[in-house]
């Protein structure tokens, strides 16, 4: 009877075995759910990006296409955070404070790309070419530069 409760007793697990294995799917566990969250992170960085860089760009097409049709002799750039593209209506893109503005030939004023500290807008002219640069900051995402050429037509 001694040789039965002996084997009785032997046939199950101890308390330290039964912890190594919860520890062990713990960490499985862990280590299986960190590798989704890094993928998403990762993929929302990737997105917010895209987006910025898509935002800039159409800024640069909408600077370029109302600047292209202009008199060359109505556009000022001696402010150069300033485009202005007709000084007798006052239509200019410019940035105020984070944000690059367009001031239409009535007034009203529209924004086209909001950004973080370190946004900025830079115009020179060289000759009869307008030489634009704008550099968006995001706090998360990080920057871009673009940086354009365009001869008013007119």
């Amino acid at each position: 009877m001694n040789e039965v409760s002996m084997k009785k007793r032997n046939s199950g697990f101890t308390l330290v075995e039964l912890m190594v294995v919860v520890l062990l799917v713990g960490l499985v566990v862990l280590v299986s759910t960190q590798i989704p969250l890094f993928n998403l992170s990762f993929w929302t960085r990737a997105t917010d990006r895209l987006r910025m860089q898509r935002e800039a760009h159409y800024a640069m097409i909408k600077i370029q296409r109302e600047l292209r049709p202009a008199g060359s002799s109505n556009i000022d750039t001696l402010d150069p955070s300033k485009l202005v593209i007709d000084l007798s209506t006052e239509e200019s893109f410019f940035l105020e404070e984070t944000q690059l503005l367009y001031q239409d030939p009535y007034q009203v004023q529209e924004l086209i790309i909001e950004g973080d500290t370190g946004t900025q807008f830079n115009v020179t002219r060289s000759g009869g070419t307008i030489n634009i640069t704008l550099t968006l900051a995001r706090e998360k995402v990080g920057t871009i530069t673009l940086e354009t050429a365009v001869k008013p037509r007119n």
